[in-house]
C-alpha cells in the first residue's frame, strides 16, 4: 500500500473514530455511512464537474414500505446532520429524499432532483438494476450499505463485515456513472471488476 494510500486510509478511519457503536447488528450506524460517503465521494476526481456547486445526496427509498421509509428517514437526517459540519471537496452538501415507487416514476424524479450521489436503502435491491441504470443515464453515484446490490450494479458500497468495515467499488459501474476515482482510494477498496 503506498503512502498515500494509507493516509486515504487513515482520513476514512478517522470519520469512524469517536462515533457510537452500530445500533444493528453488523450495520454501520447511519452517521458513520453518511461521513464515509462524504469522504469517499471528496476522492472522485470528477465530482465538481457533475455537482455543478453543490453535492447533492439523495436518499432513495421504497415508498409504501414503512421499514425502507424508516430506513430513509434516518439516513437522510444523519445524512443531513453531517452536511451541516463538513463539506466535500470544498462543495456544500445538499440532502433529500427520494422515493421509488416504480422505474418510470423514479426516473422523473431523478431528473428533477439532479442528485450528485444516491444512496439507495436495503428493501430496493428488487429494483437495483432499473435504479443502477437510471443513475448511469443522470451521472450520479449510486452507493449503499449493502455487498449485494453493489455486486447487482451499484457503484459503491460501504459495509460492515465482522469488527470491520469495508469499501466495495464496483469498477465498470462507476466509471459507467462519470465517477473517476483515486488510484490511492481503490487500492484500499475490496473492487469488482
Amino acid at each position: 500500500m503506498s503512502a498515500r494510500a494509507r493516509v486515504i486510509a487513515a482520513l476514512l478511519l478517522a470519520a469512524l473514530v469517536g462515533e457510537a457503536a452500530p445500533a444493528r447488528g453488523d450495520d454501520l450506524s447511519p452517521r458513520r455511512q453518511a461521513l464515509l460517503l462524504l469522504r469517499v465521494l471528496a476522492y472522485d476526481r470528477n465530482l465538481k464537474t457533475r455537482a455543478r456547486g453543490a453535492v447533492r445526496v439523495a436518499v432513495v427509498f421504497r415508498a409504501g414500505d414503512r421499514r425502507s421509509e424508516e430506513q430513509g428517514e434516518e439516513m437522510a437526517a444523519a445524512m443531513a446532520e453531517v452536511a451541516r459540519q463538513v463539506v466535500t471537496a470544498g462543495l456544500p452538501v445538499e440532502v433529500l429524499a427520494l422515493p421509488y415507487r416504480d422505474a418510470a416514476d423514479f426516473e422523473a424524479r431523478l431528473e428533477a432532483a439532479a442528485p450528485t450521489c444516491l444512496y439507495v436503502c436495503d428493501a430496493l435491491r428488487p429494483a437495483v438494476k432499473e435504479i443502477a441504470s437510471a443513475a448511469r443515464r443522470r451521472a450520479a453515484l449510486a452507493a449503499s450499505a449493502s455487498r449485494e446490490m453493489v455486486k447487482d450494479g451499484l457503484a459503491l458500497g460501504i459495509v460492515r463485515s465482522g469488527l470491520h468495515w469495508s469499501l466495495i467499488v464496483n469498477l465498470p459501474a462507476a466509471r459507467e456513472e462519470g465517477v473517476d476515482l483515486d488510484a490511492e482510494l481503490l487500492e484500499i477498496a475490496e473492487v469488482i471488476r
